[in-house]
């Protein structure tokens, strides 16, 4: 038995469990896949295909220091239900306060794969890769596996990976990647991807505090505003399918400085119709399906078509299916294209 396949057999059950509904699921948000599509060769290609998009946040608070964690994956399932390509991607924000209430939020909100050589880990590697090239190496390894043994990865006390033969490509910790990844595949759905298809994943981040200093009166929330967009694209580099997703996680700043992270931070699709927005809607329509609505919108187009897609509202055919503002979206889908072109 190889290392590899002892590694996938000797992690805990529990993980497979996550996974269970992974095949046909469904989730807040999901589109069925096109049916203008005619043609027994066109329906054997992408019957069972699947695209998925995991986001995992963490916050953490250290007296007057906090941070926000975010890891994302993007997957495409084959049409047995085995990861047939999967892109990741990671941001980490830190915030301070003074004993004042005064909070000083980062000026740079880019991702590690949007950082490129900017972010310094291939001179630390003991392989002198940076961290696209790893992530992209634990991402390769995982093709070909199904969500359950994907899911049973296994790592050791510090998060890296017991295979040597990942570890020859990749040295950093893949055990919350892993776990992303496992929650794209759960949350899967057959959206338009197929055989010959590639995914991509943008990331859109921002600051979203609406102030700088907290007060007896008034705590401050120090939010950050993520947009998510996975892609699938076919080789003529059209869109076969997409996701779109938001969070909004935010850090609670009282007036002598001290922070307190929130317990758990889920997206705008996990929250689906707890996030409230149905009433308020002009189409009478929460904010996953508004999502759905622009995603589906983006099916079939081009780069330069999806960035022309007009962001106010004056496309009618658009404004039919989404009201919301769709800037940060545009902004995440063509990071998206960026990566995928890479």
């Amino acid at each position: 038995m190889t290392h590899r396949q002892q590694a996938l057999l000797s992690w805990a059950a529990a993980a497979a469990v996550l996974l269970a509904g992974c095949r046909g699921g469904s989730r807040p948000g999901s589109m069925s896949s096109s049916s203008g599509s005619t043609g027994s060769a066109v329906t054997t290609q992408t019957s069972g295909w699947q695209t998925g998009l995991g986001v995992l946040t963490e916050t953490s608070d250290e007296g007057r220091t906090g941070t926000i964690h975010t890891i994302a994956a993007a997957v495409l399932l084959d049409g047995e239900g085995k990861v047939a390509d999967v892109m990741l991607d990671e941001l980490e924000v830190e915030l301070s306060a003074d004993g004042k209430g005064a909070v000083t939020m980062p000026t740079d909100y880019r991702t590690k794969r949007q950082k490129g050589d900017d972010y310094p880990l291939a001179a630390a590697s003991s392989l002198k890769k940076g961290w696209a090239e790893q992530a992209d190496a634990f991402a390769d390894y995982l093709t070909g596996l199904t969500p359950q043994q994907a899911a049973r990865l296994e790592t050791d006390k510090d998060g890296r990976a017991a295979d040597p033969d990942l570890l020859s490509g990749c040295t950093i910790r893949v055990d919350k990647y892993r776990d992303a990844v496992a929650k794209a595949c759960a949350s899967a759905a057959p959206l338009g991807g197929a055989k010959g298809d590639r995914v991509s994943l943008g990331v859109a981040a921002e600051n979203a505090s609406s102030d700088v200093t907290a007060t007896d009166d008034k705590d401050l929330n120090a939010e950050v505003e993520l947009t998510f967009a996975a892609l699938t694209l076919d080789a003529d580099g059209r869109i076969t399918s997409a996701i779109g997703d938001m969070a909004e996680p935010a850090l609670t700043v009282a007036a002598d400085g001290g922070i307190t992270a929130p317990e758990a931070v889920r997206t705008k699709l996990e929250l689906g119709d707890g996030y409230g927005m149905r009433g308020a809607s002009a189409l009478g329509k929460e904010w996953y399906e508004h999502s759905a609505g622009y995603c589906s919108y983006l099916k079939g187009k081009t780069e330069a078509e999806a960035a022309s897609i007009p962001a106010d509202g004056s496309d009618p055919d658009l404004a039919a299916l989404c009201t919301i503002s769709i800037d940060a979206l545009q902004k995440a889908v063509g990071d998206a294209f960026e990566n995928g072109s890479l």
